[in-house]
């Protein structure tokens, strides 16, 4: 069950943080002045998608590092040898 939500957490993270780098490339080579406008409210939103999104992976990255014990990895690298 942890697994799966820490899975789900770091993918949706990743999506975020793609989404926001979208935003940031538009943001970039929009060269309209009608887009110039708009660029405060780009800029916000990408940020937020980054930030958002890092942090939602860094949180399934610590839970799923987080159920793993110790007793886990000795019993992995007992059975690997």
């Amino acid at each position: 069950m942890r697994s799966g939500l820490a899975a789900a957490l770091m993918g949706i993270g990743g999506i975020f943080m793609a989404f926001g780098t979208v935003i940031v490339v538009l943001a970039l080579f929009a060269r309209h002045d009608n887009v110039r406008a708009e660029l405060p409210a780009m800029t916000t939103l990408a940020v937020g998608s980054i930030v958002g999104g890092a942090v939602m992976f860094g949180a399934g990255y610590l839970l799923g590092r987080m159920g793993r014990t110790a007793s886990d990895s000795t019993r992995a690298d007992r059975s690997a040898a």
